[in-house]
This record gives C-alpha cells, sequence and structure tokens, in this order.
C-alpha cells in the first residue's frame, strides 16, 4: 500500500505539471484538440488525487496555476485550489466547516492568510511584512516545490530549558566595505548573537535597501565553523518598501550557541559580474531589523532579537576603480655611504636606489620611471631591475640629471608589491673624483615620475605614496668602510654614593680600506686633524671630555706617522672618554659618548693634513645614555 500511495503522489505531481504545461508544449493542436487533451488529463489528476484521499483520508495538495497574486478580499477558482492545496499539503485552513477539506471556497480570507503564512514560514519564504499574501515569490517557491512540501524544521536543542537570545553588531567589519564586482567571499556585516541558556539560531533576515540580486549572487552567514550559503535571486527576495526595502531570509542555519556564550555570525557576499546599467559604484545599506534573529531555545520556543534595529551597515559595490600605483622606499633603500670608483675603467652596477611599488584596485603596468641625480656628468648608463631582471636602461641621460627609464612594460597584479632597483655604470675617474673634494650623489625618484596603466582598460593610473630619495653616496677611489664593533659607559667612583660625578666611555669601531691604502692621523687632543674624535652629548652640551686613542693598526707612532690599514684589511680603533662633571655644579642629566668623525687620507702626505673627512651616517656609533648626579 506504501508504494501504491508513492506512486499516486508522483503521478499527482507529474500530472501536475502537465495539465500547467500543456499549453506550451501542444502549439500544433486545434483549440478542440487542445481542450480535449486538458480535460482528458484533469480527469485523470481528479481520479488518482480521489485514490490517495480513499487510501490516506486526507485530500492530496492541489496542482493549480496562478496568473495572478492572491491576497485578502481577491476570489476565484485560483482561490479556491490554492486553499485545496494548503489543506492536502498539511497547512489546513480549518478542522472542520468552511474552509477545511472538502468545504473549501473561492474567498481569500483570514482563514487562507494564515495557512498560506504557515506555509511561507515552513517553506523558508521571504514575505517581509506581507505575511500570508501569495505573489510572484511564493508562487515562485510553489512552482520549485512542484506540489511537493519539504518544511524546515527548526533544531531544538537538548537540555529541556526556556532561553533567549540577546544581539548586537560587531565593530568588524566597519561599515563601508568595498565589494569589487566578481570579489567572492567578503565579509561585509556581523552581528554577536549571546544566548540565555543554550540555544540554537535557525534564521536570519537581512535587509538591503536596494534590490540585493542586481549586486551580489550569494549570501553566505557563518560563525566560523558552521555556514549557511544562500543564492540570491528575485524570485527568494520579498520587496517590502519598493526601490528602497528588502527582505532577504537565510533559513536552516542550525548554528549552536551553548548557555552564557556568544557567537559572531559573519555575513559575506560574492558580487555580481557587472553592476546593472551604467552604475559604476553604488552604496548599499544593510541592516539587521528587529527581530531578525530567530532561535530555538530547549523546550522548542522561538526567541528572537534583537528588540530594535541594529546600526546599518554600507556596502559600496564598484564596477572597479582604475589601477592605482602606491610608491614607498623599500627598507634597503641605500644610505649615506661611501661608494669605490675605479680610476682605469667604468664602475659597473652600482645600487643608486631601491623603490616598492604596490598596485591598487586592479592589476597594473608600469611603463616609465623617471629619476634625477644632482651628480650629473658621472653616470655613464642607468638600469632599472625587478630583482634580477632587466626592465629598462638609458645612456641618454637629461639636461640636469633628469633622466626617463622607458618601455618598462611592467605587469603588477593588484596587491602585489615589485621591488624595484636603479642601478647605474659610472665613469672612471678622468679627474671627476679628485682626492679632497668630494663627489657626491643622490637620486631621487618622484612619485610623480612613476607612469602606469590599467591593465584591462589602459587608462592612466593614479599614483600615492612619497618620493623616493637615497641617501648620499660619497664617491672615491679609496675610502674605508666603517662598522661599530662594540660600546661600553659606566660610572667613575662608587655608584652608591649620593652623587655621580664622572663616567668613563669607549667606542670601538672597525674600519676597512677599500680600494687601497687608508691612512688615519694618530689622535690629537687639540688638534682638528685628529683621526678620530668622539664627543660628550647630553642634556648639557658643556660637559669636560678627556679622550685617548687606541688601535690595533700599523704604525701611528706620532703625528707625522699615522696608522695605515692595508688595501682589503680591517683594522680596530678605539676612542676612550672620561667626562667630568664637577664643572658644571648644580645640575644632573643624562650623558653619551658619540663619535664625531673619521679623517683619512691615501697618502701619509693626505693624512697629515687630512683630506677627507667622514661625519655622515654615524648616529648609531655611540655609547647608551648614562645618568650623572649633581658634582658638590
Amino acid at each position: 500500500m506504501k508504494n501504491l500511495m508513492k506512486k499516486i503522489v508522483v503521478s499527482i505531481v507529474g500530472l501536475s505539471m502537465v495539465v500547467m504545461m500543456v499549453p506550451g508544449i501542444a502549439q500544433g493542436l486545434t483549440a478542440e484538440e487542445l481542450q480535449a487533451q486538458i480535460a482528458t488529463l484533469t480527469a485523470q489528476l481528479a481520479t488518482l488525487q480521489a485514490q490517495l484521499t480513499a487510501l490516506t483520508g486526507t485530500p492530496a495538495a492541489a496542482a493549480c496555476t496562478f496568473a495572478r497574486a492572491l491576497y485578502p478580499g481577491v476570489s476565484g477558482a485560483d482561490v479556491q485550489c490554492l486553499q485545496q492545496y494548503l489543506n492536502g499539503a498539511g497547512f489546513a485552513l480549518a478542522a472542520s466547516g468552511v474552509g477545511s477539506a472538502g468545504n473549501e471556497t473561492q474567498y481569500f480570507g483570514s482563514l487562507t492568510q494564515a495557512a498560506v503564512k504557515k506555509w511561507q514560514d515552513a517553506n523558508g519564504v521571504v514575505y517581509g511584512a506581507y505575511g500570508g499574501y501569495f505573489g510572484p515569490v511564493s508562487q515562485a517557491k510553489y512552482v520549485a516545490l512542484g506540489g511537493a512540501v519539504t518544511p524546515v524544521t527548526p533544531v531544538t536543542p537538548t537540555g529541556g530549558a526556556e532561553g533567549g537570545i540577546f544581539a548586537t553588531i560587531n565593530s568588524s567589519p566597519a561599515s563601508g566595505a568595498e565589494v569589487y564586482v566578481g570579489t567572492t567571499g567578503k565579509a561585509v556585516a556581523a552581528v554577536d548573537v549571546k544566548a540565555i541558556g543554550d540555544i540554537v539560531v535557525n534564521r536570519l533576515d537581512l535587509n538591503f535597501s536596494k534590490r540585493p540580486w542586481l549586486y551580489v549572487t550569494s549570501v553566505t552567514v557563518t560563525d566560523g565553523t558552521t555556514s549557511k550559503t544562500v543564492s540570491v535571486t528575485q524570485a527568494g527576495t520579498s520587496e517590502v518598501t519598493v526601490g528602497s526595502s528588502y527582505l532577504f531570509r537565510i533559513d536552516g542555519l542550525n548554528i549552536s550557541i551553548p548557555k552564557d556564550t556568544t557567537k559572531t555570525l559573519t555575513v559575506t557576499v560574492d558580487a555580481v559580474s557587472a553592476l546593472p546599467g551604467t552604475e559604476t559604484s553604488t552604496d548599499v545599506a544593510l541592516t539587521f531589523a528587529a527581530d531578525c534573529i530567530r532561535a530555538t531555545d530547549g523546550v522548542g520556543l522561538s526567541q528572537y532579537a534583537p528588540t530594535a534595529a541594529l546600526a546599518a551597515r554600507t556596502i559600496t559595490m564598484k564596477e572597479g576603480d582604475t589601477a592605482a600605483l602606491e610608491v614607498t622606499a623599500n627598507v634597503d633603500n641605500p644610505e649615506d655611504r661611501p661608494v669605490i670608483v675605479s680610476d682605469t675603467a667604468t664602475t659597473a652596477g652600482v645600487v643608486l636606489l631601491k623603490a616598492d611599488v604596490k598596485a591598487k584596485n586592479k592589476d597594473a603596468i608600469l611603463r616609465t620611471v623617471e629619476v634625477t641625480d644632482d651628480a650629473s656628468g658621472t653616470i655613464s648608463v642607468l638600469y632599472l631591475y625587478d630583482g634580477d631582471t632587466l626592465l629598462s636602461s638609458t645612456s641618454s641621460l637629461g639636461i640636469a640629471g633628469s633622466s626617463t627609464l622607458a618601455d618598462i612594460n611592467l605587469t603588477i597584479p593588484k596587491d602585489t608589491t615589485k621591488t624595484l632597483t636603479v642601478k647605474a655604470d659610472l665613469y672612471k675617474t678622468d679627474g671627476k673624483y679628485a682626492e679632497g673634494a668630494t663627489t657626491t650623489m643622490i637620486l631621487n625618484a618622484g612619485k610623480d615620475g612613476f607612469a602606469a596603466e590599467d591593465a584591462t582598460t589602459f587608462a592612466a593610473a593614479t599614483v600615492t605614496g612619497s618620493d623616493v630619495t637615497s641617501g648620499t653616496a660619497y664617491l672615491y677611489t679609496k675610502a674605508p668602510s666603517l662598522t661599530l664593533a662594540s660600546t661600553e659607559i659606566n660610572i667613575v667612583g662608587d655608584t652608591s654614593a649620593s652623587t655621580s660625578m664622572a663616567a668613563s666611555g669607549k667606542i670601538k669601531i672597525n674600519v676597512t680600506a677599500n680600494g687601497g691604502d687608508i691612512y688615519i692621523p694618530v689622535y690629537n687632543a687639540t688638534a682638528a686633524s685628529s683621526g678620530v674624535m668622539a664627543s660628550a652629548t647630553g642634556d648639557v652640551a658643556s660637559t669636560t671630555l678627556t679622550q685617548t686613542f687606541n688601535s690595533n693598526a700599523d704604525n701611528g707612532t706620532s703625528e707625522l706617522v699615522p696608522w695605515l690599514v692595508k688595501s682589503g684589511t680591517t683594522k680596530w680603533f678605539e676612542v676612550s672618554g672620561n667626562i667630568d662633571m664637577c664643572t658644571i655644579l648644580g645640575q644632573s642629566h643624562f650623558d653619551r659618548l658619540a663619535l664625531d668623525w673619521i679623517k683619512w687620507g691615501t697618502t701619509v702626505a693626505t693624512a697629515v693634513t687630512p683630506a677627507n673627512t667622514w661625519t655622515w651616517g654615524l648616529t648609531d656609533f655611540k655609547t647608551s645614555d648614562i645618568y650623572l648626579k649633581i658634582c658638590e
């Protein structure tokens, strides 16, 4: 009997769909033949319905054709068919009397409205303020079900205790999320739900200020573990207020929240592939309205939250901005440093500048980069690299040092950063880098000198960020390089005393000779020609400092016999200083020992009267601060 009932139900549904489709498939029939075929099918349907009623005692769900919206006050055969469908589908208008099975009428009254609303709730039909209205959305659901009903049964938590929920807006994501066409999984809003007693969240209603199906293809609600994704369609959306309020329901969430626990329900969207009409950007407000969240407690009661609408979240839907570039200095952009150049051949591949270039909004194509140097006449060829890949080069250096690296054609994907390196070949000295007349070079890549295009539309990309300027390159044929080896500073005397009148500090540096031998003058406490000089710096500039000097370099026996660091070797130099506070009565302050300079020459003669002085890039060549108390 069970199989027979199943066959009858399937036959009823199948015949119902055939009856509804006959006008579309019988185009070759005459009117009389068509009417006869419909009559035959209708008779077969009635017979099957009667058989099912005889077997079960319950009328079968009716198959109806709707050509209009049905609502309270209208009447007609379609209303009666709707009543028969509802009674047969388990949503009886009445147990007996008017509206009950077998006593259906052609009038849409309060009984019909109540039964429609129960059917809508069971089947996830979003109706907004129009509960019980059987319009296009409900009729689309009816057709989709094919006369069969799949009720959505709320999950009830175990435990059997009555509960409740509270809902508040989560600060992340903030209002103003930008969603570009084609974007998937973009978080646009979130709500925190706190459980009073164990509860299960079954449903979430979202209110959109514009027709959501024009902007998003699907909506996902997730607590991080459980997720539900629903396609956004016109048929699945309820128009509450034409043009300004649209209700979209996500049913069957089944997200469990234990007692006294808060979970964050995050809403993400997948965007359409193109915005409607000529729109390129539009704002859509998303609101969690009052009672938009429905949960079931332990005794099966429905609980709703929030009690009032939460703060709206604005979603900016964008067709896609033109690509943009953001230019910043790379962390390895050269600082002040010596650069050794050859006096016999071109010096190749000197790194002059490093810049980070990030594509934003869309993929971008970098076309040209303009750079400026302040030592025009020393550069032979400029090169631009992406890693080890040569992008562009030029030997046509512009007037006043301005040069353009063209035909780069580097595609930078959206949200990707490329580190670009500018290198140069420098002419051999030929008198350009005479000792005692130091030549310097600073390279600048202004952000406005970067030209790029959108990789899709080829529109000019906007450029933001900052100009990138290198540190000074000091060009020498021979020069030392410095590294800090160690520092120390200590109180002189009893540290437990009420006064600390003096301190002793040391700074030790390593000096490497590059390009040839380097001569450094012996320390002279009073002469400006001293090879290495430090000073006491701090809150009071007039602190007295007494210095001594030591090194493991060769020679260094007198002012006329300087220290020698042979080409390619490294020697250490140490300056010691005693800081005396007693010359500054009545003051206490922090003090430190800091390196002021190192002077050198490339011969004994040019070291005795130093030709070169290094005062740049010594910021970190200092001891830590020490606190000196009042001298009594």
